[in-house]
């Protein structure tokens, strides 16, 4: 269906419910605030929105992104979780020093709002000022909906954190990581000429390379999904160098099994699954290419049998 992406300096013209929050990964905590947005909208005639930015807030503070989801790769998961409007704000040092009532002005005089949802923990404006609690307040003066959504928790009840899976993803745990979202983990990109060292030996690769703002897995070789045509395909994908090659530039390569249409050009949504090994120098092309062929192996039997799958 495609979201539609409106901004905070021009506003949006559609009534919504909207979400406020950064949103870096989607978590399963956002999920429940998407829930809750999507089920005032259709009472209200509204439809549910998602507040974002196009850039990372945080980045101003500690001088480099560490983004979970890039801006693209939220927008696509949120497609595929029913929202389907987007109000993007871009973060600069003199949005971030907007003061929480005047954050809030702003955002109602420039859309048409007929509600808020946030999260209990939720702050805004200049130095976090703003709460859910201030937002209540300003809602009620105004005859706007508004909810607030307490946290949810993991399994050890444990609060769902982005900074949390931010780790996982660090030690390259994808199945934890994929346990606090509600769907998969992804890496999205345009596939761009690699070194063809892989169609060589029988394994072409899509090559996309990691964007600037986003986190980084661990180095290693992941058991991974890509969507193509509808069609959901078992994959390996190598993320980080390639000491065999003498390569030691970092991108994300995915031989996509059963698939060899040209993908030249193409955007792509890799899916991680699981890390089945660490990346290793190996002697020969034959020893890489007989290890490529156990990993393949080991991708179809998981996809057959996975049961964290989107």
């Amino acid at each position: 269906m495609g979201v539609k992406k409106y901004y905070y300096d021009s506003g949006c013209p559609e009534p919504v419910v909207l979400c406020l929050g950064f949103f870096d990964c989607l978590h399963n905590g956002h999920f429940r605030l998407l829930e809750r947005a999507q089920e005032m909208a259709c009472a209200c005639g509204a439809q549910a929105a998602l507040f974002t930015f196009d850039n990372d807030p945080a980045a101003l503070l500690k001088g480099e992104s560490e983004e979970i989801f890039t801006l693209r790769e939220r927008l696509y998961r949120m497609d595929e979780l029913g929202v389907h409007i987007a109000l993007i704000a871009h973060a600069d040092r003199a949005f971030l020093q907007t003061e929480p009532e005047a954050f809030l002005r702003s955002l109602t005089s420039g859309s048409v709002i007929k509600g808020f949802v946030c999260g209990a923990d939720h702050t805004f404006g200049a130095g976090g000022r703003g709460n859910a609690d201030m937002l209540r307040k300003f809602c009620l003066e105004r005859g706007i909906l508004f909810e607030k959504i307490n946290l949810k928790t993991d399994d050890n009840g444990e609060k769902i954190a982005s900074r949390k899976i931010r780790e996982l993803i660090k030690k390259g745990d994808m199945r934890a990581v994929n346990s606090l979202l509600p769907l998969p983990y992804i890496i999205a990109g345009t596939v761009v000429h690699g070194r063809r060292e892989g169609a060589a030996m029988g394994f072409p690769t899509a090559n996309i390379n990691l964007p600037a703002e986003k986190l980084k897995p661990a180095d290693g070789v992941y058991y991974t999904n890509t969507v193509l045509d509808g069609v959901r395909y078992p994959c390996i994908t190598n993320v980080g160098t390639h000491p065999t090659f003498a390569d030691y530039s970092v991108n994300v390569e995915t031989h996509i099994i059963g698939f060899d249409d040209c993908l030249y050009g193409r955007e792509i949504v890799v899916e991680f699954m699981d890390k089945m090994r660490d990346i290793v120098k190996f002697d020969s092309k034959e020893e890489i290419a007989a290890q490529l062929a156990k990993d393949k192996a080991a991708a179809c039997l998981k996809f057959e049998n996975d049961k964290v799958r989107s």
